[in-house]
């Protein structure tokens, strides 16, 4: 009897959005960047909620979970929206179009805190991270060390099957 792993592939179901070059597909990309930013966004909220605000009211967790909730929306709209509109303007699939997104995106949290300098800092924070996985995927340089199916079926530590006795009945499975 063995243990059948999936991978986490088959369970989450995610958008590839390094599918099509920045310029195409901009409506299910910018979507797709706001409901990821919003799904952030909340769960940043309930961990701001439990570990430091703590809310006694109703009225004031629905106010302290949209606190953070729709500006990471915002985050996620701007940047797929700047990163297809930068991809139909220069006609490239590059690493700036993501630096460029991601520096708008991060300027939308200086505009909830009402500071430039915040504002500059999370922008050049948000746009060098979005840079940098464009440029690695643009490169196929693998950003984590994933290995392939044929180092997992043979390695003796990824080996789940579960033998609780011998069955007399059936041959050994090696």
């Amino acid at each position: 009897m063995g243990i059948h792993t999936k991978k986490l592939k088959e369970y989450i179901h995610y958008y590839d959005f390094f599918a099509t070059p920045d310029g195409q597909d901009c409506l299910p990309k910018t979507y797709y960047y706001t409901k990821y930013g919003a799904i952030g966004g909340a769960v940043f909220s309930i961990y701001e909620m439990a570990l430091l605000s703590r809310p006694t009211t109703i009225y004031s967790t629905l106010a302290r979970f949209g606190h953070f909730t729709f500006p990471f929306a915002g985050m996620g709209f701007v940047f797929g929206s700047s990163i297809c509109l930068l991809g139909q303007m220069r006609k490239k699939d590059d690493t700036i179009n993501h630096f460029v997104g991601g520096a708008l995106a991060g300027a939308v949290w200086g505009l909830k805190y009402n500071r430039v300098q915040t504002g500059h800092v999370m922008g050049l924070f948000v746009g060098f991270i979005a840079a940098y996985f464009k440029f690695f995927h643009v490169h196929n340089i693998p950003l984590f060390n994933m290995r392939g199916p044929e180092t997992v079926r043979s390695d003796p530590r990824m080996n789940f099957t579960i033998k609780i006795y011998e069955d007399p009945g059936r041959p050994i499975e090696p």
